[in-house]
């Protein structure tokens, strides 16, 4: 696959798709009026049909929002880990993830985690990963990319392999470069 030409970050685009998964089905039943009013107010209207894309400083900020209005009581990083996974299991109720998510399951880990640079190219206009194999299964992923939102992108893809059928997912950030940016990641599974 040909890399793509690199975007400046304030060109950084998140799809519908995924604003989509964890906003209206991720949370279902758990915006209350005060997130609605504060996603509102800094760009997302939840109450008009969502726009094809947003800038990824502009989501960045929706996640704080998020973690602070739907997790008030647990530390930072325990919110934006679950919210990852209510993030994971509401892409897959949307049009594009259960196709996403079919596949991924027909894969099994080692192949899912094979085409992740693929399936993340498919969430946004930047996103570029290349993956080192480090045994049958670990695997080290670096991305272009640093999200300041700890312990969310290590529970996202711990929920991706688990959807692949991982036991024991483990993923852990090894690395972040927020000057360029670029996250580098270990992730781990055993065999069912």
């Amino acid at each position: 696959m040909t890399p793509r030409k690199p975007v400046p970050v304030e060109q950084r685009l998140v799809y519908v798709q995924v604003v989509e998964g964890l906003l209206q089905h991720g949370l279902h039943g758990q915006v209350s009026p005060r997130l609605k009013q504060r996603l509102k107010q800094v760009g997302v209207d939840l109450d008009r049909p969502l726009l094809p894309a947003y800038p990824v400083p502009l989501w960045a900020h929706c996640l704080n929002i998020v973690v602070e209005e739907t997790y008030p009581d647990l530390p930072r990083e325990e919110g934006f880990r679950l919210l990852a996974e209510a993030h994971v299991q509401g892409y897959g109720r949307t049009v594009i993830g259960r196709a996403v998510y079919g596949v991924m399951r027909l894969l099994g880990p080692r192949r899912l985690v094979q085409r992740l640079p693929q399936t993340l190219r498919a969430t946004d206009n930047y996103t570029e990963a290349e993956l080192l194999e480090r045994g049958p299964t670990t695997y080290e992923m670096r991305m272009n990319s640093a999200l300041d939102a700890p312990g969310y992108a290590e529970a996202l893809f711990e929920a991706m392999l688990r959807v692949g059928g991982a036991e024991s997912p483990g993923v852990t950030r090894i690395h972040v470069d927020a000057s360029v940016p670029s996250s580098t990641y270990l992730l781990t599974w055993t065999e069912r």
